[in-house]
């Protein structure tokens, strides 16, 4: 390990390391193409001999496929020889005359042996009825003259059927081919040709030649180490002139070459090579179909020892290792000449960067050259010197950033994007109060900023959710990403707003607000009382005129006491004092105590309110007396705005809640003032000009007491034919409900 740091931690070594590496390649490289070349030549100067060795074979076969076929000529059309007391060969098998066919035939078996042209190993003749007259078999031994094989029918093998039937092909009605008579017996190159008279077939002469006889005559003429013959469809040596140790199954062609000797047979040019370990040494071997009279019989392989190609690399392997060797010495050598050039100045620099980053930024480097290196010390130099005046600008700026964020009365907090705290101002330390010289905590979620329970700076508005508190003080907290030049997220800063006086001026005002509230609703509730006991005749008849003065007083006196009720909702809302008790409460229950003042106000004004309520909608969770306050607020915005029509109000079971549904038919509301349904104070201009003055507060209140019961509430649609507003609360219920009958009430 400590040898891979050295190396690693000198540039002149990277230098020099890579120049061995790609010396090694080099040499690999060269060894590698000197191998292919040197080899590749001898390899292919073998395949050529190999497929000239096939070629020459191939020619003899075919050449004794000729002679095989001059020889038959002479012996089927041989006439009597009185003087021998011979017959013609074609009467002899007429007559079946088997003695008269010997002597007919014996002076060609005889002369077949002295001839070089070709060799006759077997004669047989046969007759039409496909039985042997003459099977001659010279012996191997020569022992004796010949073998004699007793007549027997042949007319199994394939060809004597054609022969006997006159058929002929697209070279005659000669045939040629490997003949296997038998097991034990050898196998042949043979020739056969019929004997005709009178221009019938009378039977057929069978000259052949042993096959392991052939092959050791074409080894020796071709000067091939091993010649094989395989049988043409599996590629099974049949006859070979060398004897492998483990049999000829050591000789049979591999199963994947098969094919693609196949296909050369519309290429006799070609050959196939591989080689094979042969009785412990290695011999190519080339093969090629065996044609015989034009027909594929099997396949030949010739094959020749491999010595050739590796002695040819033996002798040039030494001198090539030696030229390598030197070559690789020549360029380390100039490596590390050049290394030592190169890292001698940068280590000066080096060690003057090291002197730099520890602080002494005086030090410069002495290199001097006009080269790439003398001009990067010289530029170092002058980078120094740079860094020296920035350094000194940039502590002068830091410095006074760093007061100027001391200086602001507001807390400031700069985190990384880990959250990790960087930065505390004097403000932000006084409201943790922490001491001088305490630590501060280090991440911003360690500070003791705890979620503000109550609204608070919201009258008016929306709640204000980014209020904590420290300790007993209220404080906002704003936040904004740190970005780099390019965009990135470096960290996050907070500004800590001391809201404490804000938050009680506030609460201050919500209590004043809910005071005059209610101090205001109790007279008002007895002017709306006393004039309603009035209207009823209470306190003795009352005139027509009176009586107009009086429904006027009794109709503003609740206008302005649900005006102020709705004060009251928003302020407890706001203060945190109205309390919610979230209970199963049944719709129908809730609306039967609510449907009759507010069906007086529709019919008064000409409407028609529409309860479509079914009988087993499940119990609503919800505050009974919020939840009737929400119906109503809904109901009576419907009433306001509706001149004529219905005001329809339906449920129904949706999952796990019940969803409430209140549609009228208005003249919808303006696209622009859709937004702002739901906010506090905010009236649309039909709001202004109606006689059912409001201050906004009715869809805002409906809201929060809806959501403070787990509920939500939204304007499902608007349009100039009418509006409708949905809410849903959770019910008792998990399952959903099959069956829903209703029951419609028009009112």
């Amino acid at each position: 390990m400590r040898l891979i740091h050295e190396l690693r931690s000198h540039l002149q070594y990277k230098i020099i390391l890579p120049f061995l590496l790609l010396t090694l390649v080099v040499a690999l490289a060269g060894s590698a193409v000197a191998f292919l070349f040197i080899t590749g030549n001898a390899q292919e100067r073998l395949n050529n001999q190999l497929v000239q060795v096939a070629r020459d074979i191939n020619d003899k076969l075919v050449q004794q496929e000729s002679d095989n076929l001059l020889f038959l000529r002479e012996v089927v059309f041989a006439q009597a020889n009185p003087q021998a007391n011979a017959p013609a060969v074609a009467d002899a098998l007429v007559n079946h005359d088997s003695l008269g066919l010997e002597r007919a035939l014996d002076p060609y078996f005889r002369i077949s042996s002295q001839r070089t042209s070709h060799r006759i190993d077997r004669m047989i003749a046969f007759d039409n009825t496909g039985h042997s007259l003459i099977d001659w078999e010279r012996p191997t031994d020569q022992a004796s003259e010949r073998t004699i094989h007793p007549s027997r029918p042949i007319d199994a093998l394939w060809f004597v059927p054609r022969i006997l039937a006159g058929q002929q092909d697209a070279r005659g009605d000669k045939y040629a081919g490997l003949l296997e008579l038998g097991a034990g017996q050898a196998r042949y190159l043979f020739t056969v040709a019929p004997v005709m008279r009178g221009g019938q077939v009378v039977g057929g002469v069978v000259i052949a030649t042993r096959l392991d006889t052939l092959l050791q005559e074409l080894s020796a003429q071709s000067q091939a180490a091993i010649v094989v013959l395989y049988r043409g469809e599996d590629g099974i040596a049949l006859e070979s002139t060398s004897s492998p140790t483990n049999g000829l199954a050591e000789l049979n062609i591999r199963r994947d070459l098969i094919g693609a000797i196949r296909a050369l047979e519309t290429d006799p040019q070609q050959a196939i090579f591989d080689v094979v370990r042969v009785n412990q040494r290695e011999y190519q071997f080339a093969y090629a179909p065996l044609r015989v009279r034009g027909d594929v019989v099997g396949i030949l392989s010739v094959a020749l020892a491999r010595d050739y190609v590796t002695g040819t690399w033996s002798d040039v392997r030494w001198p090539l290792t030696l030229l390598t060797l030197v070559l690789m010495l020549a360029i380390i050598g100039l490596g590390i000449f050049i290394a030592q050039q190169i890292t001698r100045p940068l280590q000066e620099l080096v060690s003057t960067a090291q002197a730099v980053s520890s602080g002494d930024l005086a030090r410069r480097s002495k290199v001097a050259g006009s080269d790439e290196v003398g001009l990067l010390a010289q530029s170092f130099n002058n980078m120094t010197g740079h860094l020296l005046s920035l350094y000194r600008v940039v502590r002068a700026e830091a410095s006074q950033r760093a007061a100027i964020v001391e200086s602001i009365t507001d807390g400031v907090v700069v985190c990384d994007s880990d959250g990790k705290i960087m930065l505390l101002n004097r403000a932000t330390r006084q409201l943790l109060s922490l001491a001088d010289g305490q630590s501060e905590p280090e991440y911003f979620a360690d500070m003791p900023l705890a979620p503000f329970e109550t609204s608070a700076l919201a009258f008016g508005g929306t709640r204000a959710a980014d209020l904590f508190t420290i300790d007993d003080r209220v404080v906002r907290v704003n936040s904004a990403p740190v970005l780099s030049d390019e965009g990135i997220q470096l960290g996050q800063v907070y500004v800590l707003q001391d809201m404490t006086s804000e938050v009680a001026v506030d609460r201050a005002k919500t209590n004043f607000i809910a005071t005059i509230s209610h101090e205001l609703r109790t007279p008002l509730m007895v002017l709306g009382g006393t004039s309603e006991l009035l209207l009823r005749n209470l306190a003795g008849p009352i005139p027509e005129d009176q009586r107009t003065l009086l429904e006027a007083m009794r109709k503003n006196a609740q206008a302005v006491t649900a005006l102020l009720n709705n004060v009251i909702t928003i302020a407890g809302l706001e203060s945190g004092t109205l309390h919610m008790v979230v209970e199963p409460v049944e719709l129908a229950h809730v609306l039967d105590g609510m449907v009759w003042p507010i069906r007086k106000a529709m019919n008064a004004k000409g409407l028609s309110l529409i309860l479509d309520i079914p009988e087993d909608l499940p119990e609503l969770l919800a505050d009974e007396q919020h939840l009737r306050i929400v119906v109503q607020q809904l109901l009576d915005n419907a009433r306001r705005y509706t001149e004529a029509g219905t005001v329809t109000l339906r449920a129904r079971r949706e999952g796990a809640s019940v969803r409430v549904d209140v549609a009228d038919t208005g003249h919808g509301i303006s696209a622009d003032y859709c937004e702002q349904l739901f906010t506090r104070f905010s009236r649309g201009a039909e709001g202004i000009n109606s006689a059912e003055r409001g201050i906004g507060l009715g869809l805002a209140i409906a809201r929060e007491l809806t959501e403070r019961q787990g509920g939500a509430i939204w304007l499902e649609y608007t349009s100039p034919e009418g509006s409708m507003f949905s809410l849903t609360l959770p019910c008792t219920q998990a399952e959903p409900i099959e069956r829903e009958a209703t029951i419609a009430t028009v009112v």
